[in-house]
């Protein structure tokens, strides 16, 4: 018993008393001042940068990056104290200059933070870097993209006609379309992946952490659009194996996952009108599956002597105009709404896609009229020339909307003329919530150069209430270039602001609000700003095309 009393009070003592200072021991560093101070406005250029810490630390890396986009690798004064001083190149050019550093605090851990200040007078606009773009991750996430249609339009497509028809399709057939679902279910999580590398503007090596993945999941609306398509191919593997009466009901849920997977994403999908284009996609979807889902069965029917060949020509070739007027009509409302105005299709480089893709389709729409219309009637008589020529003729369709697709990939890297049109000061904004707290952070103007976090709607665990605090970072780590952190100041109504940011490029930003609940517990809520670029003419684009479609 006194041996317990003793370890009672022994640990109530490490508690209380070893507790702090081992918590003390193992702080992280934090940024005191600077000098010049943050966002500060100097008539030249000064000599240095000092920087004062908690606790003594060890430099890793700083840059500096110029108006012009030029960036320079700056050397410390050595020291390993609490101030850090940092050298600067002597005649500063005028505008503002970024600032970006990495420590390690005596724990061994690495902290980075940044600092602006403006020479003369602020930047109107961000510096140019190049390209933020790598090819590897452009070219992943077009080929990803492609896998995962060529699964669920093929794929899922030809167990939806195989069901709807009643038809069983021969081993060679059958086999096929398990492949081509399989094959979108894998090309999903990596799609994933690049979509966390383009958003985060990250190379290949990037995907070995875990913000990536994150990113891609959670940052857009693609990554949940994926997250559904990949349930969707799961079902059609599962109906594709199932008995032909629980096939139906399966199948129907196929078919509108689909429609719903690629409605709840792009640029088509959330124009304006919203409650137009939404289900002009979803529709469009509908009747592209419906069609293009039919080849493989078809191609596998032809020369059947058992009268599956005979009944399913004549179902499809009844139902088939009704689908392609659907597709027609849905698609030329849809490029209407993005394009704007006609001359985009030859001045912009979605209006180029566009042209091609619609070259692709009438050539489509030309070999299904000859199928129709000249091909059908002698395959459904069993003439042996008439079903060869079908079936080549429907492997060239097949062909054709591998081209058509593969083509439609590249929309993912340029925004409609509609995007480019708007000329309304860009807001971000955007939902997040972890832990019970939720808020909304907005961030305005959404373009490079000086910006203004804002919070509101802040709620815990449903309620409203008023935190002891909120601070802001915002960073690019893909760039080394952030975090930089600002406290919010408390406006009217539950309203949060924090001011003095300048993002120096466009592309996709970090953000962390850290909210202070109470005096033992803060929430840290993380997300994703879409920066963009100013227009020569004032307006503004999207630099990355989030939502293309």
């Amino acid at each position: 018993m006194k041996a317990v009393r003793r370890f009672f009070w022994a640990a109530v003592f490490c508690i209380l008393y070893l507790g702090p200072l081992a918590m003390a021991a193992f702080a992280h560093a934090s940024l005191i001042t600077s000098d010049p101070a943050d966002a500060a406005v100097l008539p030249e250029g000064p000599p240095a940068i000092t920087l004062r810490f908690s606790e003594p630390v060890t430099t890793l890396v700083a840059r500096l990056i110029h108006p012009n986009g030029k960036a320079d690798i700056l050397q410390d004064d050595g020291g390993k104290g609490t101030a850090v001083i940092y050298r600067l190149p002597t005649g500063l050019e005028h505008g503002t200059h970024i600032l970006s550093w990495r420590v390690t605090s005596s724990d061994g851990h690495p902290i980075g933070g940044g600092q602006v200040f403006s020479v003369g007078a602020p930047s109107a606009a961000g510096v140019s870097l190049g390209e933020q773009s790598d090819l590897s991750v452009s070219v992943g996430l077009w080929a990803a993209r492609l896998l995962l249609m060529l699964g669920l339009i093929f794929g899922a497509g030809s167990v939806t006609f195989s069901t709807f028809a009643r038809l069983d399709l021969r081993p060679a057939a059958h086999h096929t379309v398990s492949a081509l679902v399989i094959l979108g279910l894998l090309a999903a999580p990596a799609l994933i992946g690049f979509q966390g590398l383009d958003a985060l503007g990250e190379t290949f090596p990037g995907l070995a952490r875990s913000e990536v993945w994150s990113a891609g999941l959670w940052s857009t609306a693609y990554g949940r659009a994926t997250m559904l398509a990949a349930a969707t191919l799961l079902l059609a593997l599962i109906t594709h194996h199932s008995g032909l009466q629980a096939r139906r009901w399966l199948s129907a849920a196929v078919l509108l996952a689909a429609g719903v997977a690629f409605a709840s994403a792009g640029h088509a999908a959330t124009a304006p009108p919203r409650q137009l284009t939404t289900p002009a996609v979803f529709l469009h979807v509908l009747s592209v599956i419906a069609w293009i889902g039919a080849l493989i069965p078809l191609a596998d029917v032809i020369g059947r002597q058992d009268g599956a060949a005979v009944r399913t020509l004549r179902g499809f070739s009844s139902t088939i105009t009704a689908v392609v007027l659907i597709l027609v009509v849905t698609g030329l409302f849809l490029a209407a709404v993005q394009l704007d105005h006609v001359s985009a299709l030859w001045t912009t480089q979605y209006g180029l896609i566009l042209l091609t893709k619609l070259g692709l389709v009438a050539l489509l729409l030309l070999l299904a009229a000859i199928n129709r219309y000249r091909l059908t009637d002698g395959a459904i008589a069993g003439e042996v020339l008439g079903l060869r020529h079908l079936k080549r003729s429907i492997l060239a369709e097949m062909a054709i909307v591998v081209a058509i697709l593969a083509v439609l990939g590249l929309w993912r890297f340029t925004p409609p003329p509609r995007a480019i049109l708007e000329s309304a000061p860009p807001l971000a904004i955007i939902d997040a919530q972890k832990d019970g707290l939720s808020a909304r952070l907005s961030l305005r103007p959404a373009l490079v150069g000086p910006v203004t976090v804002e919070i509101g709607d802040l709620q815990l665990d449903g309620k409203t209430f008023e935190p002891m605090s909120i601070s802001i970072d915002l960073e690019k780590p893909a760039y080394g270039i952030g975090p930089f952190t600002h406290a919010a100041s408390k406006g009217g109504a539950g309203h949060y602001t924090a001011g003095g940011f300048f993002l120096p490029i466009d592309g996709f930003w970090i953000v962390r609000a850290t909210v202070l609940v109470s005096d033992f517990r803060s929430v840290i809520l993380t997300d994703i700003f879409d920066v963009r670029k100013p227009a020569a003419n004032g307006n503004s684009f999207p630099s990355s095309a989030v939502n293309s479609q």
